[in-house]
């Protein structure tokens, strides 16, 4: 197996960064899946036992100038490890400024993704900065468990507001309780036209049963958007 990559435009460095950044918070290790053509980081929780899911794929073509990888065969031509992402979201903040950065997979002590990084001098002598991050090879028996969820159908589409609009309004009610109930109330008035449904969006804490509290709070109090939503069934919900 062998895996190399160089990002050379700063901006696809600090895109993948912000993305790697952002998985980050979401688990403590996922599986990194490469490709000849993409990347993948997935997490598989079984969501009926309370886990989480996630799926994220990424075009190397979006982010790398280089991009090499060679699979366990030419049969299997992938390769499937276990990552901590927030050791790589570190790697990759200390080299935003760096001319050029590496991401290769090596073996040190154990199998490792090593980000090194060429960073900007004033004199001729360079400046290398090396990080080894230490992974687990997954075995292809377990591959299975790694490939993208079937997703089921679904009636209604809604457009949320922005996403910063949305953390501020969770953060400062996350204290409130281990449950946030999402409601949609009709609203013609702010139809952009005859006939037009839109949506606004109500948020209330909820109790530990899932049920919704006495307390609650309306986002309309906030200079947000209003969500629009769509039924491919006719009727809203």
């Amino acid at each position: 197996m062998k895996f190399r990559a160089k990002i050379i435009d700063i901006g696809c460095l600090n895109h993948f960064t912000r993305v790697v950044t952002t998985i980050s918070k979401l688990t403590k290790t996922c599986v990194l899946r490469l490709t000849a053509d993409n990347l993948f980081f997935v997490l598989s929780g079984k969501v009926a036992n309370g886990g989480v899911s996630m799926w994220c794929e990424l075009s190397q073509a979006n982010f790398f100038d280089e991009y090499q990888m060679e699979g366990v065969s030419a049969e299997a031509n992938e390769i499937c490890l276990e990552v901590t992402p927030e050791n790589l979201s570190r790697a990759l903040k200390t080299v935003q400024n760096a001319k050029a950065v590496k991401v290769k997979l090596t073996r040190k002590h154990c199998p490792c993704l090593t980000v090194a990084a060429e960073l900007p001098t004033l004199s001729s002598i360079s400046r290398v900065v090396t990080h080894d991050l230490p992974v687990d090879v997954i075995p292809r028996r377990l591959w299975a468990e790694f490939k993208e969820p079937s997703m089921p159908d679904f009636d209604v589409s809604i457009y949320l507001p922005p996403l910063k609009t949305m953390k501020n309004v969770v953060d400062r009610m996350k204290n409130l309780s281990n449950f946030l109930v999402m409601m949609m109330t009709m609203d013609l008035r702010m139809g952009a036209g005859p006939g037009a449904e839109t949506q606004t969006p109500w948020l209330r804490p909820g109790s530990t049963s899932g049920s919704c509290s006495s307390s609650s709070w309306d986002s309309r109090s906030t200079p947000a958007r209003p969500c629009a939503i769509s039924s491919t069934t006719g009727s809203s919900t």
